[in-house]
């Protein structure tokens, strides 16, 4: 949450690359310096500088993954990294099965971030964000690059096009432009409610997870598990249908499980699992959806600041899912009648966005206002009304 608040900034005014490549560096230094804590608050405060820098590493890759390519594998892209995800998700219970000392699990685990330095040397930074800072001859090495390396040629006219200059406003584009403009600032309201609600849904589901009984470590194996197929009905949902109506289902259906744990007596205890599970996955399908959807409803000059506007707020979700969970202690009722209608309200919200599906990405701030508008009615030209 700490670092939603700063790497929206620095990604949008400094590149995805250096952003990547310090987060690299962070979580690499902070990950071996809590394996060697002197004492818990040590752990503490490594624990938090660690999780920013994995943060940044995470929302860096996503960022440069779906601004490298076109509308086509735009889909393909934004959700590979969701099954990396699951696959770590996994594999973590059975590393922590094997090696039940702590401190040796966390180097461990650090260990193969080390790889993450060849990034340095393969991944370009975003071609997309050079260009919106007017940085066209750099673009243009990384673009000639990538037509080279699929057979293709580059257009003798292109570099001409991309150098028309941009508006002043939109090189320094900052969190107040999310809010500016009327059509810009009712996405990024609606994007706040789809981060909010699939965040708490799915730490309250995941957290849940320990009331299962058996194994925990086949527990939280299992959890992460049932986000497998999520992310695949997302992968196809994305490529196939569009973002929309997906995320809408996914998100209803999900409360529709949840709420219907309810109707299930307390003894038909496989009946309840079922359900949760089902709602594991229902979640994670519409979290892959978001990730992409928020991505694209984004023009590239603010992008990161409004991808991490979205999880700034989801934290706050987050946050509060384990205090969810305590109300079971006044009734049971309470969080599955309450993560089923948040689930179910966050999923009627997308009437209020426009469907993204194979458009290009907004580069600038008026082409992330004009998305979704039926009629412009502009005075002078192209230029925006303010409110």
């Amino acid at each position: 949450m700490l670092c939603s608040l700063i790497y929206g900034q620095l990604a949008d005014r400094f590149g995805r690359k250096p952003c990547l490549i310090g987060g690299v560096f962070v979580s690499i230094i902070f990950g071996f310096a809590m394996a060697f804590s002197p004492n818990y608050i040590a752990f503490l405060a490594f624990r938090i500088v660690y999780a920013m820098g994995g943060f940044a590493l995470y929302q860096s890759a996503f960022l440069i993954s779906i601004e490298l390519v076109g509308p086509k594998w735009r889909s393909f892209n934004g959700t590979l990294l969701c099954f990396y995800w699951v696959f770590g998700y996994v594999s973590c219970a059975g590393t922590a099965y094997l090696i039940r000392d702590w401190p040796t699990l966390q180097w461990v685990t650090v260990v193969p971030l080390i790889l993450c330095f060849s990034y340095i040397y393969f991944i370009p930074e975003s071609p997309r964000w050079l260009i919106s800072k007017g940085r066209i001859d750099e673009a243009m090495v990384i673009i000639e690059k990538i037509a080279k390396s699929n057979k293709k040629s580059v257009p003798d006219n292109v570099a001409e096009e991309l150098g028309h200059e941009q508006a002043d406003e939109d090189t320094k584009a900052n969190f107040w432009h999310l809010f500016r403009y009327p059509n810009l600032r009712k996405k990024t309201f609606v994007v706040i409610s789809h981060w909010a609600t699939v965040t708490l849904v799915y730490y309250g589901l995941s957290l849940n997870a320990i009331t299962l009984g058996g194994n925990d470590y086949v527990n939280f194996a299992i959890n992460g598990a049932v986000e497998l197929p999520g992310c695949i009905l997302g992968l196809l949902a994305l490529q196939y249908i569009g973002r929309r109506w997906p995320l809408a289902v996914s998100l209803c259906l999900c409360g529709i499980c949840i709420l219907g744990i309810l109707a299930v007596p307390a003894d038909v205890g496989w009946a309840r699992i079922l359900l949760a599970m089902s709602g594991k996955m229902l979640v994670s399908c519409a979290f892959a959806i978001v990730y992409v959807y928020t991505g694209e409803l984004f023009p590239t000059v603010a992008r990161a600041i409004g991808f991490n506007t979205g999880n700034f707020f989801g934290r706050f979700a987050g946050l509060a899912a384990p205090f969810l969970l305590d109300l079971g202690d006044i009734s049971e009722l309470l969080p599955p009648i309450i993560m089923g209608s948040v689930s179910i309200l966050g999923g009627l919200t997308v009437i209020f966005v426009p469907e993204t599906h194979k458009q290009n990405l907004p580069e600038t701030i008026q082409d992330a206002e004009n998305l979704g508008k039926r009629e412009m009615h502009l005075e002078k030209g192209t230029e925006m009304v303010k409110l």
